[in-house]
């Protein structure tokens, strides 16, 4: 994919702002899933009516926003949404790892909460293979085809304080915004027209800086017409770019909630791209169990804490 995907960024500096969990080693994730379909992709599993519970569309619907519509308006259309939806899981998930263009499929289950609460369980027919979390306290990484062999853990105390520490999988501030929980700040973003576009897109830009310095541009391609996020990303000032969510397949749910049900990853340092298709999904659900937010343990698998790497 081409990373300009006809999205207009501003060409401007970036301040020092909010800041962000440690980037630099987030394509280990994607590393990790790919070792982990290699060994349990299992051809011929799906079947034809399975993968099309997957792929159904919903019907087109009216644009929800005036064609002049403000940057208050279309960030209140955004969080009208979000304010319907503090909470989701899904036990009917499929993720997809490409890497050389060949396709590796895995079963998932996952939950998120408002506003640091993620569950990520990705499951061969027997056992767990990869489950990455996160509560108010603490995220963590653990697959069991791995090295080092254990849970990989930091609490969000130490990555706020800015020393170094060891590579951290993922990005669970962003991963958790991403999908759709956490409401929009119009005060932290700046909207620019993406000429051209038909329907018409709106580019939110925040510039920010991770805990180790690393200056970072978070971009969210918005349909001016749907009300829907298209895309994040985040970028170096350069414009390179680190990581990017583009999401599809948007149904309205029973409660009135749009939610996509197709969430492309991509990290262009590793070369892989994830594809997450999401079927029957439970929104607000009455009660999400403690225990799906706690960091698991596993048999012979000791906890790792990231801080014990710093220099």
């Amino acid at each position: 994919m081409d990373e300009s995907r006809n999205v207009t960024l501003p060409n401007r500096p970036i301040p020092s702002e909010r800041r962000l969990p440690h980037l630099s080693r987030s394509s280990l994730v994607v590393c990790w899933l790919v070792t982990a379909a290699c060994w349990l992709a299992l051809p011929g599993c799906s079947t034809i009516r399975h993968w099309m519970a997957y792929s159904r569309h919903a019907a087109p619907e009216s644009c929800v926003l005036s064609q002049d519509a403000t940057s208050e308006d279309i960030v209140n259309a955004l969080n009208e949404n979000v304010s319907k939806l503090y909470a989701w899981r899904s036990t009917d998930v499929k993720i997809t790892a490409r890497q050389a263009g060949v396709p590796l499929t895995l079963s998932a289950v996952m939950a998120v909460e408002s506003p640091r609460k993620l569950r990520l369980i990705v499951r061969s027919l027997a056992t767990d293979e990869v489950d990455l979390g996160s509560n108010p306290e603490r995220f963590w990484f653990w697959m069991k085809r791995s090295e080092p062999h254990g849970i990989l853990t930091a609490s969000y105390d130490d990555v706020a304080d800015g020393r170094p520490m060891g590579p951290v999988p993922f990005q669970p501030d962003w991963l958790i915004e991403t999908l759709g929980v956490v409401p929009f700040a119009e005060a932290d973003f700046q909207m620019h027209e993406q000429p051209g576009s038909q329907p018409r897109r709106v580019l939110f830009v925040a510039d920010q800086v991770t805990p180790q310095g690393q200056r970072v541009q978070r971009a969210m391609l918005v349909d001016a017409c749907q009300g829907i996020v298209l895309e994040q990303s985040l970028r170096e000032p350069s414009g390179r770019l680190i990581a990017r969510a583009t999401m599809g397949n948007y149904q309205r749910e029973p409660s009135g909630v749009r939610m996509p049900h197709r969430i492309d990853l991509h990290w262009p340092a590793s070369g892989v791209d994830l594809t997450l298709r999401i079927g029957n999904i439970e929104v607000n659900p009455a009660s999400i169990s403690e225990q799906t937010w706690s960091m698991p343990s596993y048999p012979d698998t000791p906890v790792i804490d990231l801080t014990r790497f710093r220099p």
